[in-house]
């Protein structure tokens, strides 16, 4: 009897119209690699980030997070304080250290996200899927810390993180 075959990621080229958009509000996430495509290594994201857009603070229990900013500006914030991210920047973002970022410019605000390990790529559909049936209202925060807790992910109070200059200045 011969052993079930493991599929091996392939090289691939993903077309910049190609990829799995989930959308929530103030937020879209085209997802150009999963954890499926990776063989578990990582998933890959563009992510566009409306004014005013972004998470409440939160935690990844599994995964490190990457940010490459392409267009914009975002406010990240962690336990050190917030920083203004640019075209350009990388952020790290390690697993267990809580953070947010927020698009405080008047446009929309582009980064990668690359999530390792993936699961990430699982979590914001149904997260989102969640904040869009209340689009009138506050969303169900249990059912949105329920949700998140399911995949390793923390919602934090906002007084988790020092507060951001009201200005948008780091």
């Amino acid at each position: 009897m011969t052993a079930p075959s493991t599929p091996v990621p392939t090289p691939r080229l993903i077309r910049a119209a190609e990829g799995q958009p989930v959308t929530a509000p103030g937020e879209e996430v085209t997802f150009k690699l999963t954890g499926r495509d990776t063989d578990g290594v990582f998933a890959l994201g563009l992510v566009t980030t409306q004014p005013g857009g972004g998470p409440p603070p939160h935690l990844h229990h599994r995964e490190d997070e990457l940010f490459i900013m392409v267009d914009g500006e975002l406010q990240v914030g962690s336990r050190d304080g917030w920083q203004t991210a640019r075209p350009g920047d990388v952020v790290y973002l390690p697993a267990g250290q809580p953070h947010t970022f927020h698009n405080a410019g008047p446009g929309p605000a582009r980064h990668w996200v690359f999530a390792t390990p993936p699961g990430f790529e699982q979590f914001y559909p149904r997260f989102a899927a969640l904040l869009n049936e209340a689009p009138a209202g506050p969303p169900d925060l249990a059912r949105l810390g329920a949700t998140a807790a399911k995949y390793g992910i923390e919602l934090l109070p906002a007084h988790a993180l020092p507060a951001p200059d009201p200005a948008g200045r780091p």
